[in-house]
Formats: C-alpha cells, sequence, structure tokens
C-alpha cells in the first residue's frame, strides 16, 4: 500500500448502525445503506444483538424453531450484501430479553466502537418504533456507550417514522433530516427485505407492496432525529 492509499484510508467515515433484530437494518435504513455503498469514502458497520431466535419461521415456515437462528443470520448477511453493508456483527444476546442484559449490551457496543472507531451512530428512537422492548432496550445501551465515548463517536442519530397515528413515530418537526434515496436503492432495499424470507409475513404487513415492481419504501425517504453531537453545529453526517 502506498502513502495515497494509506492516507485514502484513514480519511473513510465510518457509520455503525446498532439494532436489536436481523431484518432491523432494512426495515429502517435499507435506502440510507444501499446509497452510502455507492461511496468510496464512507464505511458501514451494522451490528445485530440478537439473532431472532424469538422470531416466526414464516407461513409456511422456512424452517424449524430450533434452525432459526442459524438461518436469520444467513438472511441478514445476505440482506448485508445486497445493501452494500461493509461489516456485519452479529451477537448472540437473546431475542426478547435485551432490557435484562443491557449493562452487558453497553460493554458490547463499546468495544465495537473502540475495535471501528465510528465518527457516526445511528440506532432506534428511545419508543423503538414499533414499542418493542429490545428496540427501546438498544437504543439506552447504544446511547450510553456513545456518550460515554465521545473522543471517538462524534454525532448520534435516531432513525424513525412520520405520520404514523400512534405513540410509536415522531411529528415531521422533530425531524432533523429527510434522507431521500433513488429508485435503484428502492430496488436494492426490496430486494433485501425479500431476504429475510422467514419474516415475510412481518414484511408484507410494514410493505404490503413488496412484491411489486413498483415498490417504494415510504415514498423513498428515511428520518433521522439528532440524539446527541459534540459540536454545536455538526457537519451532516451521511
Amino acid at each position: 500500500m502506498n502513502v495515497r492509499e494509506k492516507g485514502a484510508r484513514k480519511m473513510k467515515k465510518r457509520i455503525l448502525f446498532c439494532f436489536a433484530h436481523p431484518d432491523d437494518e432494512t426495515f429502517t435504513v435499507g435506502g440510507l445503506l444501499a446509497t452510502l455503498a455507492k461511496r468510496e469514502d464512507v464505511e458501514t458497520i451494522v451490528y445485530s444483538a440478537t439473532l431472532g431466535d424469538a422470531g416466526k419461521c414464516g407461513n409456511p415456515p422456512v424452517c424449524t424453531k430450533e434452525e432459526l437462528p442459524y438461518v436469520r443470520k444467513k438472511e441478514l448477511e445476505q440482506a448485508a450484501a445486497i445493501l452494500g453493508v461493509d461489516h456485519v456483527i452479529t451477537d448472540t444476546y437473546p431475542d426478547g430479553k435485551l432490557p435484562e442484559h443491557e449493562k452487558q449490551l453497553v460493554d458490547t457496543i463499546r468495544h465495537i466502537i473502540e475495535q471501528y472507531k465510528p465518527t457516526v451512530v445511528v440506532t432506534f428512537p428511545p419508543h423503538g418504533i414499533s414499542g418493542h422492548r429490545d428496540h427501546q432496550a438498544i437504543q439506552r445501551a447504544t446511547y450510553q456507550a456513545v456518550t460515554s465515548m465521545d473522543h471517538i463517536v462524534e454525532q448520534l442519530y435516531y432513525v424513525t417514522v412520520v405520520g404514523r397515528p400512534d405513540r410509536y413515530g415522531d411529528p415531521i418537526e422533530n425531524i432533523d433530516i429527510v434522507f431521500t434515496f433513488t429508485d435503484e436503492e428502492a430496488k436494492k432495499v426490496r430486494k433485501a427485505l425479500l431476504a429475510h424470507r422467514t419474516q415475510h409475513l412481518s414484511v408484507e404487513r410494514v410493505f404490503p407492496t413488496v412484491h411489486r415492481d413498483s415498490f417504494h419504501k415510504f415514498q423513498n425517504k428515511e428520518f433521522f432525529i439528532r440524539a446527541w453531537t459534540k459540536e454545536d453545529e455538526p457537519p451532516y453526517p451521511f
């Protein structure tokens, strides 16, 4: 590696995405991940705290319940490859019980931050979008880890949804970034969603048009709230 190549490598921005389950990454930030994959100055890291072992196996079943964690890990790897994710980290915390392991989870995320040194971290908002306890636990653990390591991380963002009538969305006036992606990226999101075959019932419920060529994800927009930053006027994170 010559000096120029080494310098270019050091200049890469690293963004860590912390989630609870395989498929969280595609449901929430699939468009952003697919877009960032085209940039040579960014590396993306996706962390899934569980293997989704408490999830469904599909209808008809794609696998047995015993096989589910191994199958879902493979599905995550396939979806991440479609979206162009650089690094996938899977953990084995028990699905559905993350609040019981929050202290250990903080240490795990700190270790990942030490290893990859991301300047930007993205996770769920406090309500977890769906109200899932695991989503809320990963948010709390990520916030604690990030704010205790401000010598590495510079910004923390929550990915959220808008326009929902329940308490698990956020009003548009609270949104700091509306990220818009292209139809080309939307096709990759669709393909990545379909890679999560065991979770097709959830995919089809949230995205009824996922089997159509005309699929789009929330008008090809993803929404972010700035949760924490080292600077009063931080640079654009993505």
